[in-house]
């Protein structure tokens, strides 16, 4: 009788411990970002999904397809090809992945896969990368601040009547320029008279020259994509610099390293947030077995209204103090002065 029970007992043991065996073993989540691990913008989504996935163990991998510093169609396709042959290989229980680019030629590919796919920082409608119905994929929308962000600018400088909007050829602003239509309408006494694609920086040049005589503000989207004489893309610090240096118009966008760089102002978006949500979805579908076409896509909602101080005084505006208490400073210009 004895040895009978000690037989069970020892196969209770055998029953148990592959399963907390298979526990223990660490999830694998493969990150693929649209632009580069050293930028803020991906360091806060990163660092919010890491917080908001928990204690749980997670082993990374990452791959930049870095297409804001390179966006020719060979580095882009060298990459995609990485990336899919660590999908095959390391064979990762989920997939993050920010920013549109990432998802036309990453996330598009993998619809209705068996590889879960999370995303945040998305500004192109879903349904355009066959995400919606989905069964493998949610993830994040990035909504603008645009009626938050003009009422902040109004703030520093009253006047604004006309604003023009400037877009380079990235497909992420026809989502952007979308909304900021819709939203419009809610603008007090402000236009938006002209919306101007350039591809070139000496194209920006003359366009931010004429403009100087035309509207009083501009909202400055797409500044990545611009080509040298050399067809090299120019560095978005540079066109920024350039900007501060030859503008006298108030000029804003969305994200805080434009601000950063030198333009007037933003309600900016938060990567720490787009990535949090991100990062609680992800655990949802790894933790909990939640399918991802159970959890809804969404935008996050946090803005961040921020003000460059030393871009206000070159333009001859002075914030006064309510302004100054109720929103960040930035004090400086990350290329200097």
């Amino acid at each position: 009788m004895i040895t009978r029970r000690l037989c069970v007992i020892a196969c209770c043991f055998f029953v148990v411990i592959p399963s907390v065996m298979a526990e223990s073993n660490p999830f694998r989540v493969l990150h693929v970002m649209s632009y580069h691990k050293t930028w803020k913008w991906n360091i806060e989504q990163f660092q919010g999904f890491k917080d908001g996935i928990g204690d749980i163990e997670v082993e990374y991998q990452i791959i930049e397809l870095d297409t804001k510093r390179d966006s020719s169609q060979k580095s882009i396709q060298e990459k995609v090809a990485q990336t899919h042959q660590v999908i095959e290989t390391w064979k990762p229980n989920l997939l993050y992945i920010n920013d549109d680019n990432a998802q036309k030629y990453v996330s598009h590919a993998l619809v209705n896969s068996d590889l879960p796919v999370v995303f945040s920082g998305v500004n192109r409608d879903p349904s355009e990368y066959d995400f919606l119905g989905s069964s493998n994929v949610t993830g994040v929308l990035e909504h603008e601040h645009f009626v938050p962000t003009v009422n902040l600018v109004q703030s520093l400088s009253p006047n604004i009547s006309k604003i023009a909007v400037i877009v380079d050829s990235d497909p992420t602003w026809k989502g952007v320029m979308t909304r900021m239509r819709a939203n419009s309408k809610h603008l007090r006494n402000i236009e938006v008279t002209e919306w101007i694609l350039v591809k070139t920086f000496d194209e920006y040049k003359q366009v931010i020259e004429r403009l100087q005589t035309q509207v009083d503000s501009i909202a400055l989207l797409g500044i990545f994509n611009l080509k040298n004489q050399n067809g090299k893309d120019v560095p978005y610090e540079e066109v920024l610099k350039w900007t501060v240096k030859n503008s006298q118009l108030p000029d804003f966008s969305f994200w805080e390293s434009r601000v950063n760089s030198g333009t007037l102002a933003a309600v900016a978006v938060s990567g720490y947030d787009q990535g949090y949500i991100a990062g609680q979805m992800a655990k949802k579908i790894l933790v909990e077995n939640i399918k991802p076409s159970e959890i809804d896509i969404r935008p996050s909602y946090k803005g961040v209204p921020m003000i460059s101080l030393p871009r206000a005084k070159a333009l001859g505006l002075n914030p006064n103090v309510q302004v100054l208490l109720n929103n960040t400073i930035k004090r400086s210009y990350t290329w200097g002065q």
